[in-house]
C-alpha cells in the first residue's frame, strides 16, 4: 500500500512540488503518494489552514516542507508543522534550490537536506516504513 507523503510550502514555491510529484508517479521515491495543501486558505487566518489540511497531515507517512526565500515569514507553514508534531509526524526539510531564506524557527532542530532525488528519497525511505 502506498504511503502518504504531505508537502509544505509557501504558495510561491508551490510549482516545486511538481518535481517531487513527477518522481513519486514515476516510483523513484518507493512506494509514495504526494499530498499538499490544494486550495488557499490564507486569508480565512492560521486555523482555517489548519482544519483544510488536518486528514492530509494525519494520514502522512512523512512531511517534506520546501524551504525557500520566505518560508520563515508565513505562519501557515507553522500551522502545517504545528499540525505535523502533534501527530508525531517526520518532517524532513529540503532547500529549494538558488534559495537562502532562513529556516523557520519551529524546524531549527531538522536537518536541512539539497532539493535532489536520491537525498529526498534516501530520508523518505528511513522514514517510510
Amino acid at each position: 500500500m502506498s504511503k502518504s507523503i504531505f508537502i509544505s510550502c509557501v504558495y510561491e514555491d508551490s510549482y516545486r512540488i511538481d518535481s517531487i510529484t513527477k518522481w513519486a508517479n514515476e516510483k523513484k521515491l518507493g512506494d509514495v503518494i504526494i499530498t499538499h495543501e490544494t486550495e488557499d486558505k490564507r486569508q480565512q487566518g492560521k486555523e482555517a489552514v489548519k482544519q483544510q489540511i488536518k486528514n492530509k497531515i494525519q494520514g502522512a507517512a512523512v512531511i517534506l516542507v520546501l524551504v525557500g526565500q520566505n518560508t520563515h515569514n508565513h505562519e501557515w507553514i507553522e500551522a502545517e508543522v504545528e499540525l505535523a508534531n502533534s501527530f508525531h509526524k517526520e518532517i524532513i526539510c529540503v532547500r529549494i534550490p538558488g534559495t537562502t531564506g532562513a529556516v523557520p524557527t519551529l524546524l531549527s532542530k531538522y536537518r536541512l537536506i539539497i532539493f535532489e532525488l536520491e537525498a529526498i528519497k534516501r530520508l523518505i525511505s528511513y522514514n517510510v516504513r
